[in-house]
């Protein structure tokens, strides 16, 4: 099987970038193709905001990135500082998001870019699909912050846009970030957001208990009948 699937990643590595996408599993990419333009963007767990030339292509003049460790961080403000001017307006946070602000949290570093690092650690069904990626057993800890107040320091109202969407990709700690929003998650038109209908992090949410509190916002599933969503990836909701 591991064969199988490196022989996957090989093939697709010889697909020009534009047309990657259609070979995903996730059909985020081209629901949004077709639902742009959008004009902000919250992304939380933005890594090393590898999404900036796709947001800025679907036409955001807005986008909030927060990460929250301060090593990756500090790496996406050089890489956001790295771009060419497109009119898009990049901001960022240091800042671990959650439910409620001011809880003490241990932030769990993986190795490589630090791209699956988390508020937990793995299960045995994480280590056995990513056998190469792993606790570096180095914790960084942190106090939470809530997304509402992250953006109002910022000065970033959704209401105020015309299409706002959200992105939360946190490795198992989604449900907690958007529980933090509360009803102002009924502000964003969209949202993104990374599911395991499996357990991939030990604690982390499971997509019926995500799906359920999207639902309750008034928002319902448009990338997947419920039947097709993928063990592990990303989702698209819309509100209403």
């Amino acid at each position: 099987m591991h064969v199988l699937k490196g022989l996957e990643r090989k093939v697709k590595r010889l697909v020009p970038p534009g047309w990657r996408k259609y070979f995903r599993a996730s059909k985020y990419e081209l629901m949004m193709d077709r639902l742009a333009p959008v004009d902000l963007v919250v992304h939380v767990g933005a890594h090393w905001g590898e999404d900036a030339e796709r947001y800025e292509g679907w036409g955001a003049r807005t986008v909030l990135w927060i990460e929250a460790d301060p090593d990756t961080h500090a790496r996406l403000v050089q890489v956001l500082g790295d771009r060419p001017d497109t009119g898009t307006r990049h901001l960022t946070e240091c800042a671990l998001v959650s439910a409620t602000a001011g809880e003490a949290l241990s932030f769990h570093r993986f190795n490589g870019d630090g791209s699956s690092s988390s508020v937990y650690g793995t299960t045995e069904t994480y280590r056995s699909r990513f056998p190469d990626s792993r606790e570096t057993g180095e914790t960084i800890q942190m106090v939470t912050q809530s997304l509402p107040d992250i953006m109002a320091r910022h000065g970033v109202d959704p209401a105020a846009f015309a299409r706002p969407m959200l992105v939360v990709d946190v490795q198992g700690h989604e449900l907690a970030v958007l529980r933090g929003i509360g009803a102002g998650l009924q502000a964003f038109e969209l949202c993104k957001c990374e599911v395991s209908r499996v357990p991939m992090y030990d604690g982390g949410a499971l997509f019926p208990d995500i799906d359920a509190h999207f639902r309750d916002q008034g928002f319902r599933l448009i990338s997947h009948a419920y039947a097709r969503v993928p063990r592990h990836g990303d989702v698209l909701y819309r509100r209403g």
